[in-house]
């Protein structure tokens, strides 16, 4: 079967999920239609128009054609070996970066949440210091209100015995007083009483 520099040109293959780049492979077949074109024009005329020769010389031509197009095979899966590879690469460096930004990130909220933790912690050991020193000095204000209070009813009471224990003495006197006035009453009255028997006498 003939196959013109035109239909090696214009050949389509199917492509597939990975498959080779379409203008590299297509570019490639028209520098082998162009060989190809150029392949009679190249060889030399045959000696003399004897049909086996002919013949021999298509099935040549026919076998170069054979092998450009399994060098253009070969080519064409080389391509796609290494478009595979290179999409195989660049997925691996994406997940090895995906995997590298997600531990970032972790390690990142990691360190967040613990140093938020952490400002949390000093927040509450303040706010206990602060209720510590603040009922501490609940504490020693009730302790000097106390005191205070202690000391005035000790006051309170001093004072009081020294009044009552002066009052004591005050009335102690006066009845002592009054125990005097009728002593000297009685006395008088005696004198007197014996004042008209004397003037008798």
């Amino acid at each position: 079967m003939a196959i013109t520099p035109e239909e090696i040109a214009s050949k389509e293959f199917l492509v597939g999920l990975r498959g080779y780049d379409k203008d590299e492979v297509r570019a490639y077949l028209q520098t082998v239609a162009a060989a190809f074109e150029a392949i009679p024009a190249e060889a030399p005329a045959p000696p003399a128009p004897a049909p086996a020769p002919a013949e021999g010389g298509m099935a040549a031509q026919l076998g170069q054609i054979e092998a450009i197009l399994a060098t253009a095979n070969t080519e064409a899966a080389k391509v796609r070996s290494e478009a595979e590879a290179e999409a195989a690469r660049i997925r691996n460096e994406a997940e090895s970066q995906a995997a590298t930004t997600r531990a970032d990130a972790d390690a990142y909220a990691e360190s967040t949440r613990a140093e938020a933790e952490q400002h949390a912690n000093e927040a509450r050991q303040k706010l206990t210091a602060a209720q510590d020193e603040a009922l501490g000095l609940v504490a020693d204000a009730q302790t000097r209100v106390d005191k205070m209070i202690e000391t005035s009813r000790a006051e309170a009471e001093a004072a009081a015995q020294a009044s009552v224990a002066h009052l004591t003495t005050q009335v102690d006197e006066l009845t002592a007083a009054r125990d005097a006035s009728k002593t000297q009453l009685a006395e008088l009255k005696t004198k007197l009483d014996k004042a008209p028997a004397v003037a008798e006498g």
